[in-house]
């Protein structure tokens, strides 16, 4: 009887103890993930009568100073923190942030949860806003104010071509995502020419000249039909072109182009870079083109016309992204 007595405690005291090593593995894993987990902080930042939301992820367990990077949205009042979250996720936060750097982005004026008007903002307001943005979040005592890089998708990157250019002492670096290096006028017919070419199957010169003639057309109807948002901010942004920041660029930038982009033609990317610098592209400038990728580098063939859901974004430039911000962040 003893025996068996003795022999029912050990065993008791066997689940104890597993028990017990169960419960200290549990507590261990939700204290490492509680750890682990991003701090997400926002900000108010006045810039020419606005307040801009600004939103900033980064680990706040690291010690020191921490590179930033500021992601710059596209176009239009869609274009949001928000409507972009997926793509700041993927492209910054998961890659970037077990690196050490922090990541910000901000509605632009007069969209998301910033206040102002959008549509009547040109790219040099734009571009003063990043910077308004970036001179307030360099004041934070973990942020390394000598490498602070942006980082632009579509519109977002004549934006960074313009604060990189006009601020090189306050921007490390800048990233060009789908950015064109051509004005307005000529992405409008890039636009337009994909539609036509995909629609009615015919040759990218047919829809060019098809579409240059109704874009001009277009452009002229614009000064008077301002009865949209969209047409007002045309008529603000219309005429403008990034050759002369291209050339002021003194900071390294990365251009990145999508072989299958149906708004930026890369080839026409390339041949204006080229034609801007006709002894040879500066060694600070450089470009990328992802093969068999669209407009928001998912990986998606010419024409495309599913849903977006169902296509992926491209680990393959996510990861010449990373490579070439942390090669500028090692030199700092």
């Amino acid at each position: 009887m003893y025996q068996s007595t003795h022999t029912n405690k050990q065993a008791h005291q066997r689940r104890v103890g597993r028990l017990a090593s169960l419960l200290f593995f549990a507590v261990l894993v939700s204290f490492q993930s509680a750890a682990a987990e991003p701090l997400r902080q926002q900000f108010a930042v006045a810039h020419a009568g606005n307040t801009l939301h600004v939103e900033v992820t980064r680990d706040a367990q690291r010690e020191g100073r921490q590179p930033l990077v500021i992601f710059l949205v596209g176009s239009g009042e869609p274009s949001t923190i928000a409507n972009n979250r997926a793509m700041i996720d993927f492209f910054l936060e998961q890659p970037l942030l077990p690196k050490g750097y922090a990541v910000a982005a901000f509605d632009k004026r007069g969209t998301g949860k910033s206040s102002g008007v959008w549509y009547t903002a040109n790219f040099s307001d734009r571009a003063a806003d990043a910077v308004a943005v970036a001179q307030s979040l360099q004041q934070l005592n973990w942020v390394d104010p000598e490498r602070i890089y942006l980082v632009g998708h579509s519109q977002g990157g004549w934006i960074v071509q313009i604060a990189l250019a006009d601020h090189p002492d306050l921007f490390a670096a800048g990233i060009s995502m789908a950015g064109p290096t051509f004005g307005v006028r000529e992405q409008l017919i890039n636009d337009y020419a994909s539609a036509y070419q995909c629609k009615h199957n015919t040759t990218e010169d047919k829809a060019y000249r098809v579409m240059s003639r109704r874009v001009s057309l277009g452009l002229s109807l614009a000064r008077w039909l301002r009865f949209s948002d969209e047409l007002k901010q045309l008529n603000v942004i219309k005429d403008f072109t990034p050759d002369d920041y291209l050339t002021e660029v003194t900071q390294p930038l990365l251009l990145l182009f999508a072989e299958n982009d149906p708004l930026v033609s890369p080839e026409r990317s390339i041949a204006a870079l080229n034609d801007l610098f006709p002894a040879g592209v500066p060694e600070n400038i450089s470009y990328y083109t992802a093969l068999g990728e669209e407009h928001s580098f998912k990986s998606a063939p010419k024409c495309y016309d599913g849903a977006w859901r169902d296509i992926e974004f491209s680990p393959a430039t996510r990861d010449y992204l990373v490579t070439w911000l942390t090669q500028q962040n090692a030199h700092k």
